[in-house]
């Protein structure tokens, strides 16, 4: 029974711009003024974090971002997904997300990244929808009720999958889920949700991988992965056809010339050594001459 997960419905653009983004609850009383507005609960459930992440509570936007307001995008030209997941790099899962992300946003945008006025032709939180009727602007406004529809590749058609805004956080108040450097942006939770969402359909306790063959990347372009799994009898195999098309790293050699001032300082340092050892016992044989021709002048005087 764990493992059962909904057939998330084929995409379609009529459906979000008849999507109602409130709470769904029954009633139409007005909220009291000054307190919260109920928030929208996932049908589904809290997602399950893989087992190297221990959920100690969940908050919603307005709980943890006291003093932020809340936005789905802050940034609309750059993020950092590096900086502020440091705590959560210890789950293979979120490293995969983070790095696909970063690799599809580097496929897609390479050319225009490089460029003055770049325009950026895939952007991660446009697979996100919020408030809006299916149009192609795409820029989602947050939801004060919480609930988001994200737009995923999965089993062979762009899916429609339902999220809340509910996070999960540590028992030291970390939050468990990517996140920017601009703490107030929340489409890398969002996305992140939802891709979790479809990973736990590929997820099995007596795998030694967290993801099996789940790939981020095929959820966000909807490409077909080539999957090739490195058998322990093939390793010599790999490790030879790697030599042979990788380029060898190799230790740049040190210039003959310091290398030959190192050995002439050594070789200055031991005259001077010598030298010195030399030049010691004369100075103490001239003070015990000089001493000696005090001592017979001054006998002879007597």
């Amino acid at each position: 029974e764990r493992w059962r997960f909904p057939i998330w419905p084929e995409w379609n653009d009529a459906d979000i711009s008849a999507e109602k983004w409130d709470n769904g609850k029954a009633g139409k009383e007005k909220p009291v003024k000054g307190q919260i507005s109920p928030g929208f609960d996932d049908p589904e459930g809290k997602i399950r974090l893989p087992a190297s992440l221990k959920v100690h509570s969940w908050k919603r936007p307005q709980e943890f971002l006291t003093k932020e307001v809340p936005v789905v995008v802050q940034n609309e030209t750059s993020f950092d997904l590096v900086s502020a997941n440091e705590h959560i790099f210890c789950c293979e899962l979120m490293r995969w997300i983070v790095s696909e992300i970063y690799a599809v946003w580097r496929i897609y945008n390479e050319n225009s990244l490089n460029s003055e006025t770049p325009t950026l032709v895939w952007k991660p939180w446009e697979h996100i929808y919020a408030l809006s009727k299916g149009t192609k602007e795409r820029i989602p406004l947050y939801n004060k009720f919480g609930k988001y529809v994200l737009k995923l590749y999965w089993m062979g058609c762009w899916r429609k999958i339902i999220v809340d805004d509910t996070m999960p956080f540590s028992e030291e108040e970390n939050l468990l889920l990517p996140a920017t450097t601009c703490q107030n942006e929340l489409w890398p939770m969002l996305l992140s949700k939802a891709i979790i969402k479809l990973a736990n359909t590929s997820i099995h306790e007596t795998g030694q991988r967290e993801m099996e063959e789940f790939t981020v990347l095929q959820t966000l372009t909807g490409w077909i992965p080539e999957v090739i799994p490195l058998q322990p009898e093939y390793l010599d195999k790999v490790w030879g056809l790697l030599k042979e098309i990788v380029p060898e790293f190799k230790l740049p050699e040190k210039a003959p010339e310091l290398k030959m001032t190192q050995d002439d300082t050594n070789a200055e340092e031991t005259k001077d050594s010598e030298l010195r050892s030399e030049v010691s016992p004369m100075n103490k044989l001239s003070d015990i001459i000089e001493k000696a021709e005090t001592a017979s002048n001054v006998s002879k005087g007597l």
